[in-house]
Protein backbone atom coordinates (compact mmCIF):
# COMPACT_ATOMS: atom_id res chain seq x y z
CA UNK A 1 0.00 0.00 0.00
CA UNK A 2 2.87 2.37 0.88
CA UNK A 3 4.54 1.63 -2.47
CA UNK A 4 1.28 2.37 -4.28
CA UNK A 5 0.87 5.64 -2.40
CA UNK A 6 4.47 6.62 -3.17
CA UNK A 7 3.96 5.85 -6.86
CA UNK A 8 0.80 7.97 -6.95
CA UNK A 9 2.61 10.84 -5.23
CA UNK A 10 5.48 10.60 -7.71
CA UNK A 11 3.07 10.71 -10.65
CA UNK A 12 1.50 13.81 -9.14
CA UNK A 13 4.89 15.50 -8.82
CA UNK A 14 5.76 14.64 -12.41
CA UNK A 15 2.40 15.99 -13.61
CA UNK A 16 2.94 19.26 -11.75
CA UNK A 17 6.47 19.62 -13.12
CA UNK A 18 5.35 18.88 -16.66
CA UNK A 19 2.47 21.32 -16.34
CA UNK A 20 4.81 24.06 -15.06
CA UNK A 21 7.22 23.39 -17.89
CA UNK A 22 4.40 23.49 -20.45
CA UNK A 23 3.26 26.86 -19.08
CA UNK A 24 6.81 28.21 -19.28
CA UNK A 25 7.18 26.97 -22.86
CA UNK A 26 3.91 28.64 -23.85
CA UNK A 27 5.12 32.22 -23.44
CA UNK A 28 3.89 34.47 -26.25
CA UNK A 29 5.46 37.89 -25.96
CA UNK A 30 5.37 40.98 -28.12
CA UNK A 31 6.94 44.44 -28.32
CA UNK A 32 4.64 47.45 -27.95
CA UNK A 33 6.64 50.42 -29.26
CA UNK A 34 3.77 52.85 -29.84
CA UNK A 35 3.20 53.64 -26.19
CA UNK A 36 0.26 55.95 -26.78
CA UNK A 37 -1.82 52.93 -27.86
CA UNK A 38 -2.04 51.64 -24.27
CA UNK A 39 -5.34 53.53 -24.06
CA UNK A 40 -6.58 52.08 -27.35
CA UNK A 41 -9.25 49.44 -26.76
CA UNK A 42 -8.50 47.81 -30.12
CA UNK A 43 -4.87 47.27 -29.09
CA UNK A 44 -5.88 45.89 -25.71
CA UNK A 45 -8.39 43.48 -27.25
CA UNK A 46 -5.82 42.38 -29.84
CA UNK A 47 -3.36 41.41 -27.09
CA UNK A 48 -6.06 39.47 -25.26
CA UNK A 49 -7.47 37.74 -28.35
CA UNK A 50 -4.00 36.66 -29.52
CA UNK A 51 -3.40 35.12 -26.08
CA UNK A 52 -0.29 37.19 -25.48
CA UNK A 53 1.32 36.39 -22.13
CA UNK A 54 3.96 39.15 -21.97
CA UNK A 55 4.12 42.70 -23.30
CA UNK A 56 7.44 44.52 -23.64
CA UNK A 57 6.16 48.10 -23.30
CA UNK A 58 8.26 51.03 -24.52
CA UNK A 59 8.40 53.66 -21.78
CA UNK A 60 7.55 57.22 -22.78
CA UNK A 61 7.94 59.59 -19.80
CA UNK A 62 5.61 62.07 -21.51
CA UNK A 63 2.66 59.72 -20.97
CA UNK A 64 0.95 60.19 -17.58
CA UNK A 65 1.71 57.51 -15.02
CA UNK A 66 -1.95 56.79 -14.37
CA UNK A 67 -2.28 55.56 -17.97
CA UNK A 68 0.50 53.01 -17.38
CA UNK A 69 -1.24 51.87 -14.20
CA UNK A 70 -4.58 51.49 -15.97
CA UNK A 71 -2.97 49.49 -18.78
CA UNK A 72 -1.07 47.20 -16.41
CA UNK A 73 -4.27 46.58 -14.44
CA UNK A 74 -6.14 45.64 -17.64
CA UNK A 75 -3.33 43.32 -18.66
CA UNK A 76 -3.21 41.72 -15.23
CA UNK A 77 -6.93 40.94 -15.46
CA UNK A 78 -6.09 39.01 -18.65
CA UNK A 79 -3.07 37.28 -17.02
CA UNK A 80 -0.64 39.28 -19.18
CA UNK A 81 2.54 40.57 -17.60
CA UNK A 82 4.01 43.92 -18.63
CA UNK A 83 7.75 44.59 -18.76
CA UNK A 84 9.26 48.10 -18.92
CA UNK A 85 11.11 48.38 -22.23
CA UNK A 86 13.73 50.91 -23.31
CA UNK A 87 17.17 51.15 -24.88
CA UNK A 88 19.19 52.57 -27.74
CA UNK A 89 22.39 52.04 -29.68
CA UNK A 90 24.13 54.74 -27.64
CA UNK A 91 23.01 53.63 -24.19
CA UNK A 92 25.37 53.66 -21.20
CA UNK A 93 24.94 53.51 -17.42
CA UNK A 94 23.75 57.14 -17.29
CA UNK A 95 20.94 56.35 -19.73
CA UNK A 96 19.95 53.34 -17.66
CA UNK A 97 19.99 55.38 -14.45
CA UNK A 98 17.49 57.83 -15.93
CA UNK A 99 15.27 54.92 -17.02
CA UNK A 100 15.61 53.29 -13.60
CA UNK A 101 14.72 56.54 -11.85
CA UNK A 102 11.47 56.72 -13.84
CA UNK A 103 10.58 53.10 -13.00
CA UNK A 104 11.37 53.63 -9.30
CA UNK A 105 9.28 56.80 -9.13
CA UNK A 106 6.39 55.13 -10.96
CA UNK A 107 6.48 52.13 -8.62
CA UNK A 108 6.39 54.42 -5.59
CA UNK A 109 3.35 56.19 -7.00
CA UNK A 110 1.54 52.99 -8.13
CA UNK A 111 2.81 50.12 -5.94
CA UNK A 112 -0.19 47.94 -6.87
CA UNK A 113 0.44 48.29 -10.61
CA UNK A 114 4.10 47.43 -11.02
CA UNK A 115 6.02 46.18 -14.02
CA UNK A 116 7.31 42.62 -13.67
CA UNK A 117 10.70 43.19 -15.29
CA UNK A 118 13.07 45.65 -16.87
CA UNK A 119 13.52 44.81 -20.56
CA UNK A 120 16.50 46.31 -22.36
CA UNK A 121 16.71 46.66 -26.11
CA UNK A 122 20.24 48.05 -26.37
CA UNK A 123 21.89 47.55 -29.77
CA UNK A 124 25.52 48.74 -29.56
CA UNK A 125 26.28 47.34 -33.00
CA UNK A 126 24.29 50.26 -34.46
CA UNK A 127 26.60 52.81 -32.85
CA UNK A 128 29.64 54.37 -34.53
CA UNK A 129 31.86 53.00 -31.76
CA UNK A 130 31.08 49.42 -32.83
CA UNK A 131 32.94 50.03 -36.10
CA UNK A 132 35.64 52.24 -34.61
CA UNK A 133 36.55 50.14 -31.58
CA UNK A 134 34.61 46.86 -31.30
CA UNK A 135 36.33 45.75 -28.07
CA UNK A 136 35.50 49.01 -26.30
CA UNK A 137 31.90 48.95 -27.53
CA UNK A 138 31.42 45.41 -26.23
CA UNK A 139 33.08 46.24 -22.92
CA UNK A 140 30.87 49.29 -22.38
CA UNK A 141 27.80 47.23 -23.24
CA UNK A 142 28.75 44.57 -20.70
CA UNK A 143 29.34 47.29 -18.12
CA UNK A 144 25.83 48.61 -18.75
CA UNK A 145 24.27 45.15 -18.36
CA UNK A 146 26.14 44.44 -15.12
CA UNK A 147 25.16 47.84 -13.76
CA UNK A 148 21.51 47.23 -14.67
CA UNK A 149 21.61 43.75 -13.16
CA UNK A 150 22.95 45.13 -9.87
CA UNK A 151 20.19 47.76 -9.72
CA UNK A 152 17.38 45.38 -10.64
CA UNK A 153 18.54 42.57 -8.34
CA UNK A 154 18.00 44.91 -5.38
CA UNK A 155 14.26 44.72 -6.11
CA UNK A 156 11.70 42.06 -6.93
CA UNK A 157 12.03 42.76 -10.66
CA UNK A 158 13.87 40.72 -13.30
CA UNK A 159 16.31 41.93 -15.93
CA UNK A 160 15.65 40.73 -19.45
CA UNK A 161 17.21 41.80 -22.74
CA UNK A 162 16.95 41.48 -26.51
CA UNK A 163 19.92 40.05 -28.36
CA UNK A 164 20.52 39.31 -32.06
CA UNK A 165 21.06 35.66 -32.98
CA UNK A 166 24.65 36.33 -34.08
CA UNK A 167 26.02 37.42 -30.69
CA UNK A 168 27.53 33.94 -30.39
CA UNK A 169 29.97 35.10 -33.11
CA UNK A 170 31.02 38.22 -31.18
CA UNK A 171 34.09 37.39 -29.10
CA UNK A 172 35.36 39.44 -26.17
CA UNK A 173 38.54 39.49 -24.09
CA UNK A 174 38.43 42.15 -21.40
CA UNK A 175 37.79 42.82 -17.71
CA UNK A 176 34.74 40.52 -17.89
CA UNK A 177 36.85 37.55 -18.98
CA UNK A 178 36.72 35.99 -22.42
CA UNK A 179 34.12 34.20 -24.47
CA UNK A 180 31.25 35.07 -26.79
CA UNK A 181 28.67 37.76 -26.15
CA UNK A 182 25.59 35.52 -26.47
CA UNK A 183 26.76 33.21 -23.71
CA UNK A 184 27.75 36.14 -21.52
CA UNK A 185 24.33 37.79 -21.93
CA UNK A 186 22.46 34.60 -21.13
CA UNK A 187 24.68 34.08 -18.06
CA UNK A 188 24.19 37.65 -16.80
CA UNK A 189 20.46 38.29 -17.23
CA UNK A 190 17.24 36.73 -16.00
CA UNK A 191 16.01 36.10 -19.54
CA UNK A 192 16.73 36.96 -23.15
CA UNK A 193 14.67 37.35 -26.30
CA UNK A 194 16.61 36.32 -29.39
CA UNK A 195 15.96 38.46 -32.43
CA UNK A 196 15.99 35.33 -34.59
CA UNK A 197 14.54 37.04 -37.62
CA UNK A 198 14.11 34.21 -40.12
CA UNK A 199 10.93 32.64 -41.53
CA UNK A 200 11.73 28.93 -41.88
CA UNK A 201 11.96 26.14 -39.32
CA UNK A 202 15.41 25.09 -40.49
CA UNK A 203 16.84 28.60 -40.21
CA UNK A 204 15.30 29.28 -36.79
CA UNK A 205 16.59 26.00 -35.40
CA UNK A 206 20.06 26.57 -36.84
CA UNK A 207 20.63 30.12 -35.63
CA UNK A 208 19.30 29.53 -32.09
CA UNK A 209 21.06 26.23 -31.42
CA UNK A 210 23.94 27.71 -29.43
CA UNK A 211 21.74 30.08 -27.46
CA UNK A 212 19.42 27.27 -26.40
CA UNK A 213 22.44 25.30 -25.24
CA UNK A 214 23.58 28.27 -23.13
CA UNK A 215 20.03 28.63 -21.79
CA UNK A 216 20.21 25.11 -20.40
CA UNK A 217 23.73 25.65 -19.05
CA UNK A 218 22.83 28.82 -17.11
CA UNK A 219 19.17 27.96 -16.48
CA UNK A 220 18.05 31.16 -18.18
CA UNK A 221 14.70 31.34 -20.00
CA UNK A 222 15.05 32.20 -23.68
CA UNK A 223 12.34 33.51 -26.02
CA UNK A 224 12.74 33.08 -29.78
CA UNK A 225 11.55 36.22 -31.53
CA UNK A 226 10.35 36.55 -35.12
CA UNK A 227 9.60 39.52 -37.35
CA UNK A 228 6.31 40.58 -38.99
CA UNK A 229 7.35 43.95 -40.42
CA UNK A 230 7.80 44.03 -44.22
CA UNK A 231 11.35 43.88 -45.59
CA UNK A 232 10.95 43.93 -49.40
CA UNK A 233 14.64 43.36 -50.11
CA UNK A 234 15.14 40.75 -47.37
CA UNK A 235 11.89 38.72 -47.32
CA UNK A 236 13.55 35.76 -45.59
CA UNK A 237 13.76 37.64 -42.29
CA UNK A 238 10.03 38.26 -41.87
CA UNK A 239 6.61 36.63 -42.04
CA UNK A 240 5.08 39.72 -43.65
CA UNK A 241 4.48 37.87 -46.94
CA UNK A 242 3.74 34.41 -45.46
CA UNK A 243 1.04 35.57 -43.06
CA UNK A 244 0.02 34.57 -39.56
CA UNK A 245 -1.12 31.00 -40.24
CA UNK A 246 2.24 30.12 -41.76
CA UNK A 247 4.07 31.91 -38.95
CA UNK A 248 2.19 29.93 -36.31
CA UNK A 249 2.92 26.66 -38.10
CA UNK A 250 6.64 27.44 -38.17
CA UNK A 251 6.68 28.53 -34.53
CA UNK A 252 4.83 25.38 -33.46
CA UNK A 253 7.50 23.25 -35.14
CA UNK A 254 10.27 25.22 -33.46
CA UNK A 255 8.51 24.76 -30.11
CA UNK A 256 8.29 21.00 -30.72
CA UNK A 257 12.00 20.93 -31.55
CA UNK A 258 12.89 22.56 -28.21
CA UNK A 259 10.20 20.82 -26.16
CA UNK A 260 12.76 18.95 -24.06
CA UNK A 261 14.68 22.10 -23.21
CA UNK A 262 12.87 23.47 -20.16
CA UNK A 263 14.55 26.86 -20.68
CA UNK A 264 12.95 27.38 -24.05
CA UNK A 265 10.41 29.93 -22.83
CA UNK A 266 8.31 30.43 -25.95
CA UNK A 267 8.00 32.91 -28.81
CA UNK A 268 8.18 36.65 -29.27
CA UNK A 269 6.43 38.41 -32.14
CA UNK A 270 7.83 41.74 -33.30
CA UNK A 271 5.84 43.91 -33.02
CA UNK A 272 2.22 44.76 -32.08
CA UNK A 273 1.41 47.23 -34.87
CA UNK A 274 2.94 45.20 -37.72
CA UNK A 275 1.43 42.00 -36.26
CA UNK A 276 -1.99 43.66 -36.35
CA UNK A 277 -1.55 44.20 -40.08
CA UNK A 278 -0.39 40.65 -40.80
CA UNK A 279 -2.71 38.73 -43.08
CA UNK A 280 -3.95 35.30 -42.07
Amino acid sequence: MKKLFAAIMMLGVIFIMNDAQAQQNNTKSTWLWHTHTITDEQTIQFLIEKEVTTVYLQIDPEIPNDMYAAFINRMREANIEVQALDGGSYWNTANFNAFWAWISQYHQEYPASKFTAVHLDVEPYLSALWEQNRNLAVSQYQELIQHALYKVRCTELRLEADIPFWYDEVLYYNQFGEGNLAEWMIANTDGVSIMAYRNTVAALKSITKNEMSYAKKYQTPVVIGVETMPFPYEPYITFAAEGEIKMNQVLDQVASHYAKNRYYSGVGIHYVQSWQGLRE
